[in-house]
């Protein structure tokens, strides 16, 4: 099935037509035209082909292309396309690479191609691909009831009329990334994860008993005192007892084929000693070595350890740790031999040691230092959406990782876990509430404050040797025998489970841990004034964040308004209005930012979307109505006037990928497309009424009361203001919900990453998260901020926590008593009770809206420090919510 991961409320787009209609597949005809034509030349298509993408794939820039020398990007990306009779794997152009970057050329997508052509590689024999030069992304998502074709090339046997025809055959029928000479794809959003046919499932053992009388073993121990004088190795007899994540440590220079690094640490009786998987050995063997597989070795080679790397922390202090020398598994010169040893032919004479963990209760971890190493099982009880973050800044690499709360019965307080990417994607995509979690080699984080004060609420971060199980993957495990893991079974069984559904929850915005009460403390050992990003920076920085990747800023400005809105009115804004799509904005995905306050100031037209706009009056068309009929429409446009389709010919060429193109052209392009809706938005947001409209208390379109403050001197800063930013609408995807066991798939799928190929087992029902109950009240308010210099303002969320709520994001806050002042808030996060003991005595505090917005007039004209989240959610919609104010004196 092709339906979108990330439903939107609009039609889907059909591909139904009369047979005869059918009988040609027109990426057949295009690749006929491009095959038999006698100058290799971009082929505009007049009436652009409507296609879905089936699979995005990325791959390594080739050392020595120098195409890609010049484009920004490291990588290339690969897509296949269908019209339901053929599937064609496409090269597409780096230029378009920015459309996969913020997730609005995704699987499941229909595209309308507009520019291609045909490509050989003249480093490679008989080497000729399809390459995408210019797309149109359509509104609307594809067919749910759409059939994926079969990969056979049969529909495709008609090009063999040509050479070029023959060698672009010839080229897909390979499984290797079309441009370059790389052998392998990557995983579309990290390069952590095994992904791909050549990483083959767990391999049984090669003999059914393997032999070892005559082998003639040499202990650890032994190897460590010798490895210098000797040649070739005796064979090694060793259990795993620690695994890491798998290291990718290619580049475009790289000339390895797989260039990946595992490291493991072995052990016999004599000691324990670090191993390597090197290179192609990682996809053959990395899924197949687990802790507590024994193995048999030989053909290796040793070599002095690597000291920088991360060590695994030993949980029986009785194993003698030899870590000066390792042991490396290589694929040649020699190519190394393994032998997975069944668990049936394990002898105890053999001395091997037993795995052992560390588990500690939640109770427990409270008493533990910063830095401790320990194991932990839970029951889940929330679990946030996958986030991103880079290795480096200006890099293309990234982290995933994902913050998850589970609960043992040792305590009402939950474990707070961040979980970093751990080479298992089948578990880490699959984790969700109400599931059975064990993570081992987390390290504890508990912060010491430079006032002395310890972080409220310590957590448990993943490291390199970490490893997650989740039910379903739990059996032969040897954890499985540990006292405190069959205690926290004998727990489960005693637990309701609507009692546990109650607190179960997933997604939406979270952050932890909070920000310390001074500005001092949060900017220790950093330069506080690196830190900061300038409000006219600010929307160049939204701009460069790539799909559900996560990034803090820090603003120093004046708050000139704010607004209250209650979650009624929300859900009434909702409803009003549909999601905006990206291509509203003429392919402008390359935009977060909202509209400004006037026509005038629009400065939105980049580089990238002057490459992107083919025919913006066409794709406004469309957008007013995104339900259209494939072959009605060619038959529509089969026979145009002459002179009508020279026009449109010399539009198409003067429009795409056309660097030369005059502003003035481009601002008009777009005025055409883009008037009354804001890039990025869920709503449309009139420049004309924008602040005037929301900023009367009082008013309301739905009869709830609203409460807003502006400052006295608003009016007059907005009217000298370069740009104002549009964030201050609370988005669905911000929400959490409670989850729903039933609903389940459809709620990970929400809140993982985009599968990078369609999944031909039939997908969850379309629906929506506004239909899935939230789990707190998501009231919240809407802060405009002005830069110091007055040129720019951006509104974004604030989203307070109630102190009275049982609410996951309440975790870590002081929760101290303070007056319920909005600078009080702002500063602390939280809203207090109504009612508080003071000096034994309850008192009364002003917690209703009206009286909290009152308290807003003490913030006027006040410099403050404001510290933004900022989360880039996919075709152009990004989250900005305030996490905390300092004013200056903080």
């Amino acid at each position: 099935m092709l339906a979108e991961l990330g439903n939107s409320s609009t039609p889907s787009v059909s591909f139904e037509g009369d047979a005869e209609e059918r009988d040609k597949s027109v990426l057949v005809s295009l690749l006929e035209q491009l095959t038999n034509s006698t100058v290799l030349c971009p082929v505009f298509l007049d009436t652009p082909e409507l296609v879905v993408v089936v699979s995005i794939q990325r791959y390594l820039r080739d050392p020595g292309n120098e195409e890609g020398s010049q484009s920004a990007s490291g990588y290339f990306f690969d897509v296949t396309v269908t019209d339901q009779i053929s599937q064609v794997k496409c090269h597409l152009a780096p230029v378009l690479n920015s459309l996969v970057h913020w997730n609005c050329l995704r699987v499941g997508r229909g595209i309308h191609l507009t520019r291609c052509s045909l490509v050989h590689d003249e480093k490679r024999l008989n080497r000729c691909f399809l390459q995408i030069e210019a797309l149109e992304l359509v509104a609307a998502e594809c067919n749910p009831s759409l059939s994926i074709p079969s990969p056979s090339i049969e529909p495709l046997r008609s090009l063999t009329t040509s050479q070029r025809g023959r060698d672009l055959l010839r080229t897909l029928q390979m499984e290797t990334p079309l441009k370059g000479g790389r052998l392998h794809y990557l995983p579309l959003w990290n390069n952590n994860d095994p992904y791909g046919r050549e990483w083959a499932g767990p391999k049984t053992p090669p003999f059914p008993n393997v032999p070892l009388e005559g082998l003639g073993l040499i202990s650890l121990q032994h190897l460590s005192m010798t490895w210098r004088a000797k040649v070739g190795f005796p064979h090694l007899l060793v259990r795993i007892m620690h695994k890491s994540r798998l290291r990718y440590y290619g580049r475009p220079q790289t000339k390895v084929d797989f260039p990946y690094q595992a490291y493991f640490e072995v052990a016999d009786q004599s000691g324990m000693m670090p191993l390597v998987l090197w290179n192609s050995l990682c996809p053959e063997w990395y899924q197949s070595l687990h802790v507590g597989t024994v193995l048999l070795l030989h053909r290796y080679s040793v070599k002095q350890s690597y000291q920088r790397r991360t060590w695994a922390t030993p949980c029986d202090p009785q194993i003698k740790s030899l870590r000066t020398i390792e042991i490396c598994l290589n694929p040649r010169d020699p190519r190394a031999e393994i032998q997975i040893v069944p668990p049936q032919q394990v002898k105890a004479e053999w001395r091997l040691p037993d795995i052992k963990y560390n588990f500690i209760t939640r109770l427990e971890l409270d008493k533990l230092p910063e830095g401790f190493t320990c194991d932990v099982i839970g029951l889940v009880i929330f679990v946030g959406r996958c986030q991103r973050i880079r290795k480096e800044d200006s890099s293309e690499d990234f982290y995933s990782y994902r913050w998850v709360h589970a609960i043992d019965g040792s305590t009402e307080q939950p474990f707070v876990l961040e979980l970093f990417a751990t080479s298992q994607p089948e578990t880490f995509q699959q984790i969700h509430p109400m599931t059975y979690l064990v993570c081992t080699q987390m390290r504890v984080v508990r912060e010491l404050r430079p006032s002395g004060v310890m972080l409220n609420v310590p957590y448990l971060t993943t490291s390199n040797e970490s490893q997650i199980f989740i039910s379903g993957y739990h059996k032969g495990q040897p954890y499985t025998k540990d006292p405190k893991v069959q205690g926290f079974i004998q727990w489960v069984k005693g637990q309701r489970e609507n009692d546990v559904m109650k607190r179960s929850v997933i997604g939406g915005y979270y952050s932890f841990p909070p920000a310390p009460n001074l500005f001092q403390e949060y900017c220790k050992n950093l330069d506080a004034e690196a830190l900061l990003t300038s409000t006219s920076e600010l929307k160049k920085e939204i701009e460069s964040l790539h799909y559900r990747e996560h990034k803090r800023f820090i603003l120093q400005g004046i708050i000139v308004a704010v607004e209250y809105i209650c979650h009624t009115d929300l859900a009434a804004r909702l409803k009003a209005f549909p999601v905006q799509e990206v291509d509203a904005f003429v392919g402008s995905s390359s935009q977060p930012i909202r509209h400004l306050d006037s026509p005038e100031k629009d400065t939105r037209v980049t580089r990238q979307t002057e490459q992107l706009c083919v025919n913006p009056a066409r794709r406004h068309q469309r957008q007013s109505t995104p339900v259209f009929n494939r072959y009605s429409l060619r038959k529509k446009l089969s026979n145009p006037p002459m002179g009508m389709l020279k026009k449109k010919r010399k539009m198409s060429q003067q429009r795409v990928l056309s660097p030369k193109r005059p502003a003035a052209v481009q601002d008009a392009d777009v005025a055409a497309s883009t008037k009354g809706f804001s890039p990025g938005a869920e709503l449309p947001v009139p420049p004309d009424k924008d602040d005037h409209g929301r900023c009367n208390a009082g008013n309301s379109t739905d009869g709830n009361s609203k409460y807003t403050w502006k400052s006295p001197t608003w009016s007059e800063i907005r009217e000298h203001l370069s740009e104002h930013l549009h964030f201050g609408q609370l988005l669905s995807e911000s929400i959490p919900q409670r989850f729903v066991y039933k609903h389940r798939d459809f709620l990970m799928q929400q809140h993982n990453l985009q599968a990078a190929v369609c999944s031909p087992v039939p997908a969850v029902s379309k629906m929506e998260l506004q239909s899935f109950a939230s789990a707190c009240c998501h009231d919240y308010y809407t802060v405009t901020i002005v830069g110091v210099n007055h040129q720019v303002a951006v509104d974004v969320v604030f989203l307070p926590v109630l102190m009275s709520r049982d609410s996951h994001r309440i975790l870590g806050l002081s929760m101290e008593v303070h007056d319920n002042a909005l600078a009080s808030v702002m500063a602390s996060g939280y809203i207090c009770d109504k009612q508080t003991a003071d000096n034994n005595q309850l008192k009364e505090m002003p917690s209703c809206q009206d009286q909290i917005i009152k308290t807003a007039a003490d913030l006027d004209n006040t410099r403050v420090i404001c510290i933004l989240d900022v989360y880039h959610h996919g075709e152009g919609k990004s989250e900005v919510i305030l996490n905390k104010v300092y004013r200056m004196t903080d």
